[in-house]
């Protein structure tokens, strides 16, 4: 029996991502909508302060939240969102989140969590390991949250055991949902790291320079959207880095043009797939801005208090991560 997906789609109620919503459902879950994924679902969430009550239009599939939308409620906008899963979908087995300005690549999602066989691991986009984020500890690995692979144990982990983080307004869910699940194997004497994994991300345009950050797949500035390269990938991010971001979601137009016109046959997509499950085991970390990425293999290595100081001593100063918002540089 086939596993059964949720795709969960993060957004907001601004202009920018309203019309990335428009883009998404034209594009890449467009095939979703369709009902041509028996075994996979989908919702759209944002956050409403004015509501007296969430409010789920199964007809649009959108759920608004009675919460803030802004992006420093995003756990509390997420933990909702989750708390209603089973009452919306029913049973289900995994759930995919991501955001409006991220393209997924369906069929090899759905190929991928087909395959996976251990509901204990959850799976990201991309892995950081920053000094300034608490995962529990600082330098503790988490999943970005533009695409995270949860089975259903972790979702009953997070409601469980996220109840204490719910009214925190600092930063983004992603950090607070890899804070809960490693907690949660630390608490059972396991090592965490043996259970977060990270599948094939890309970037398209991002940045306007092709500045190589050392991750072993893709550049943030990256332009290349031939079918060889970008098959590889699950997700692919399409924000535009600290810049005006109101024409990105025409990427999801460009792109969805390559995936419509190459589409996989069982042999690829069962390639694909393995490449997957291989570049899982060393996959990309990354270490900040300016530093980029190391490979896991090496990040499990290296000495913590090094890594510290040296993340310390490289602080990009535009980010607002780093330095505009906090101005302690």
């Amino acid at each position: 029996m086939m596993k059964k997906i949720i795709i969960m789609v993060m957004s907001c109620n601004k202009d920018v991502f309203i019309d990335e919503e428009q883009a998404v459902r034209e594009t890449w879950l467009k095939d979703v909508i369709d009902g041509k994924y028996e075994n996979i679902d989908y919702m759209i969430y944002r956050g409403d302060e004015d509501l007296l009550n969430h409010k789920y239009e199964k007809d649009k599939h959108l759920l608004s939240l009675r919460c803030e939308d802004d992006y420093d409620h995003t756990f509390k906008k997420s933990y909702y969102a989750f708390y209603l899963l089973k009452k919306i979908f029913g049973e289900y087995d995994y759930v995919f989140k991501t955001n409006t300005s991220t393209y997924v690549n369906v069929p090899l999602l759905n190929q991928f969590i087909q395959e996976l066989d251990n509901d204990d691991d959850y799976y990201s986009s991309d892995v950081y390991s920053l000094s300034n984020i608490a995962a529990p500890a600082p330098l503790d690995l988490y999943g970005r949250g533009n695409g995270l692979i949860l089975s259903k144990k972790h979702i009953d982990t997070i409601i469980t055991e996220g109840i204490s983080f719910l009214y925190i307004t600092n930063g983004p869910d992603d950090a607070y949902i890899s804070n809960i699940l490693n907690s949660y194997w630390i608490k059972k004497k396991e090592n965490y790291i043996d259970h977060i994994k990270s599948f094939a991300h890309g970037w398209y345009r991002c940045i306007p320079t092709n500045h190589d950050f050392k991750h072993q797949l893709c550049t943030f500035g990256n332009t290349n959207i031939d079918w060889e390269f970008l098959r590889k990938f699950i997700t692919v991010q399409i924000k535009i880095y600290h810049q005006d971001r109101s024409n990105e979601k025409e990427k999801h137009y460009e792109l969805h043009k390559i995936f419509q016109e190459n589409r996989y046959d069982k042999e690829e997509l069962n390639r694909q797939t393995e490449f997957n499950k291989e570049y899982s085991k060393n996959y990309s970390v990354f270490i900040g801005s300016i530093l980029g990425y190391i490979d896991f293999d090496n990040w499990k290595t290296i000495d913590k208090l090094n890594l510290y100081i040296l993340e310390q001593n490289n602080k990009a100063t535009d980010d607002v991560a780093y330095g505009i918002k906090n101005k302690w540089l």
